[in-house]
């Protein structure tokens, strides 16, 4: 099973490799329009395609939205509460610690394990993750809630889009999808490309608070499968579904929680230390979830 573990996830790691070495060596993934064409337009293309090819029921679609929602709002609880307790601000820390990095690490590892039937679930998964950034994280940084920005989200507009079209069964013209689906295709490479180069760009001088940071690292991808799990015990998702949750909420610190940071003046180089840090413990808990799937649905 461990092999199989390995093989499964070793494409994935050698692509972000690929990126990372070429960040180090090379300019060629530093234009600013590398990340803007895969978030804006491929990432974009992948969900509705997605959705249009492989789409689930509108009633199931609007139950995992619900049930991630939940799963984050829990955590958001348990991060305050904590917060609260050892007197520290959960202002940088309540999106870092409930938002997984479900995009560009847990979008092509769900593939690997789970196949391109999870893929649609991921999705979802990931694309509402990706509204909490944009409010529970912006608005806790920030103090602001920036609801427009929501309309010009990319990937939250191909979701919508998906969702409306699936649920009254229209279909774009041929041609077009087939524009889509070949756009589609790339989203996936790149978003590990992009991982790989955005971990080459981290900025780590302060590495003797790595050793202070181990509990949170543990904390980030631990929670998340132990909510997600218990979660799923009442919500009543399929097998696929339940297990594409745990794996999403499994996954490491998010880059875009290190962007968000840096962008509002916060803790950036302890939040840059814990996408790295909670790694290891997110490939962990994603081998036992592969291994003991058939135990844990």
């Amino acid at each position: 099973m461990f092999a199989a573990f390995l093989a499964a996830v070793f494409p994935t790691f050698c692509i972000a490799l690929i990126g990372f070495l070429l960040t180090r060596k090379t300019d060629l993934l530093r234009h600013p329009g590398m990340p803007l064409l895969t978030t804006q337009i491929a990432l974009p293309c992948l969900i509705f395609h997605t959705l249009m090819t492989k789409g689930l029921p509108p009633t199931e679609m609007a139950q995992l939205i619900l049930v991630t929602a939940a799963c984050v709002v829990i955590g958001a609880i348990l991060v305050a509460l904590g917060c609260r307790i050892l007197g520290q601000s959960p202002r940088f820390y309540l999106s870092t610690l409930v938002n997984p990095n479900t995009g560009n690490f847990g979008l092509p590892l769900v593939f690997a394990l789970l196949g391109e039937e999870a893929l649609t679930a991921a999705i979802i998964i990931s694309s509402t993750i990706t509204l909490s950034h944009y409010t529970l994280g912006v608005a806790a940084m920030s103090g602001e809630a920036p609801w427009r920005k929501l309309f010009t989200n990319a990937p939250l507009v191909a979701l919508a889009l998906g969702i409306m079209f699936s649920s009254f069964e229209l279909s774009p013209a041929q041609p077009l999808m087939r524009v889509v689906e070949m756009l589609s295709g790339v989203a996936l490479p790149m978003l590990l490309l992009l991982l790989g180069s955005s971990l080459a760009s981290l900025n780590l001088r302060q590495r003797s608070e790595l050793g202070k940071l181990a509990l949170l690292s543990i904390y980030r991808p631990l929670s998340g499968f132990l909510i997600a799990f218990a979660v799923t015990r009442v919500a009543g998702l399929d097998s696929l579904s339940s297990l594409t949750l745990m794996l999403q909420m499994s996954m490491p610190v998010a880059v875009m929680s290190y962007i968000l940071t840096l962008q509002y003046g916060g803790p950036a180089q302890r939040i840059a230390a814990l996408t790295i840090t909670s790694m290891p413990v997110s490939l962990l808990i994603l081998g036992l979830i592969f291994a003991f799937q058939s135990w844990l649905v």
